[in-house]
């Protein structure tokens, strides 16, 4: 991996810091909600069982003010109301004003309040209440003050030491789940909101740790991309060149970041060479091959005679039947000019026949070259031949790719040849810039609001 691919690695590691964030996030709402619910549903049942106790105990008072004699059972009473309420306490403690207990049933509350917590607390009218943990659970003890008032039917009126000993405390346990389910309806509805929540936010923060790689691969991917568009740019040739017998105009308009058309103008001794091909397909594939052949192209002397021209084209199309997959191959279109005797050598190898247009006594003349073999890649057996016709100045060869002739418009129609040709041939006493540029404004009218679907590659090349 490069530096510069290293570097951009790491400059991603910061997205792991919101991530983790995120899930620390998540992890603290969902201990939070559920926090919430049991310490809000505890709050609410034991303020509910308190209430209901608190109701038990003033239906108690009222009896005993009522009706109660000398002798009866307080218990009975409080049972009776109490069960009627919720059911069974845990255990019942009546005790009098000196702590003496009167009446006694259930398990024993083992002395929950101390007697100077209860006298401060009735001293002060505050409640005397603890939440106690027990085997069967949380339960809620209460120590109750109440006044039974002088036993009825005594005949004689209530002494002030009776009035005095008239002064009762009722310690109650009863189970914290004795609370009514219904009261915790919404907080449970609460809790499953936060809930939800929470682990919607963990889980989408887990799946996006797990793309984060991924993420940089795919980010990776598309730097290296675009070292590969730039190493490509580097290959072809300037787009407005003037070789010794040649003046010459490109465009190139990959469809992807990466191209399998391809392009070369470069002098070869006292001859110019001209090339252009495409490779099948599109994208990555496509331009490590174009890279293939464009390295064979420039260190091979096919330039040097007709022989050596067939030849190179013949090895080049065995290199790629041996080391090439097989839907992979390329069209391609290699002369050379010859300045001294105004010939253009040339072999067509499956590519979209450039156009040679001359220019004699007023006459334009368009004639497509053709001539050569098979696409290279596919036949390892195929035969080349270099086929040659004379040129004069500012006779024009026009050399496009597929992408060119088969831009396609929103309707389905073609570009086509038809319209290529009728564009080059009204402008063919202008110079190869122009050209070009009225070519590539004739393909953008047509394609309208469309999209090219194919590489294009348009090379203009004027005979000086």
């Amino acid at each position: 991996m490069s530096t510069r691919s290293i570097w951009y690695s790491r400059s991603h590691r910061w997205i792991y810091i919101p991530l983790g964030l995120g899930v620390l996030l998540s992890l603290l709402l969902l201990a939070n909600s559920v926090r919430d619910y049991i310490f809000v549903s505890r709050l609410l049942a034991t303020q509910q069982v308190r209430r209901q106790m608190r109701e038990d105990m003033v239906t108690l008072e009222q009896q005993l003010r009522r009706s109660w004699k000398a002798g009866d059972s307080r218990m009975q009473l409080l049972q009776e109301d109490v069960k009627a309420s919720r059911g069974q306490p845990l255990w019942i403690s009546i005790r009098n004003s000196e702590g003496r207990v009167l009446e006694q049933e259930g398990d024993s509350g083992l002395h929950v309040f101390s007697k100077e917590e209860e006298n401060e607390g009735l001293r002060n009218h505050e409640a005397v209440y603890r939440v106690v943990e027990r085997r069967a659970g949380r339960v809620v003890v209460e120590a109750f003050a109440l006044h039974q008032g002088a036993p009825v039917n005594t005949g004689q009126a209530a002494s002030s030491q009776s009035m005095a000993h008239s002064l009762l405390v009722v310690e109650l346990a009863v189970p914290l789940t004795a609370g009514d389910p219904a009261l915790l309806r919404t907080q449970r509805w609460n809790l499953f909101i936060g809930t939800a929540g929470a682990l919607a936010l963990l889980s989408t923060v887990i799946l996006a740790a797990f793309n984060v790689r991924s993420y940089i691969r795919g980010r990776l991917l598309e730097q290296q991309l675009e070292i590969a568009k730039e190493v490509q740019a580097r290959l072809l040739p300037v787009v407005n060149q003037n070789l010794s017998g040649v003046r010459a105009a490109a465009a190139y308009r990959p469809a992807e970041q990466v191209s399998g058309d391809f392009y070369d103008l470069f002098t070869a001794g006292n001859k110019d060479a001209i090339v252009i091909g495409d490779v099948s397909g599109k994208g990555v594939p496509a331009a490590l091959l174009m890279g293939v052949i464009h390295g064979a192209i420039r260190s091979s002397s096919w330039t040097a005679s007709r022989a050596e021209h067939e030849m190179e084209t013949a090895k080049l199309n065995q290199l790629l039947c041996q080391h090439a997959e097989g839907n992979r191959y390329a069209t391609m279109f290699w002369c050379y000019y010859e300045k001294a005797t105004h010939t253009l050598h040339f072999i067509n190898a499956g590519q979209a026949a450039p156009f040679l247009v001359t220019r004699r006594q007023e006459a334009v003349a368009i004639v497509p070259l053709n001539s050569g073999g098979p696409v290279i890649g596919l036949l390892p057996t195929a035969q080349y031949e270099q086929a040659s016709t004379r040129v004069e100045p500012h006779d024009l060869l026009i050399l496009c790719s597929d992408g060119l002739l088969e831009a396609t418009r929103a309707d389905g129609e073609e570009y086509g040849e038809d319209r290529l040709r009728k564009v080059v041939a009204e402008a063919n006493r202008r110079t190869p810039e122009e050209i070009r540029t009225a070519v590539l404004n004739s393909v953008t009218g047509f394609l309208g609001s469309a999209k090219l679907h194919d590489d294009l590659t348009l090379v203009i090349t004027q005979i000086c």
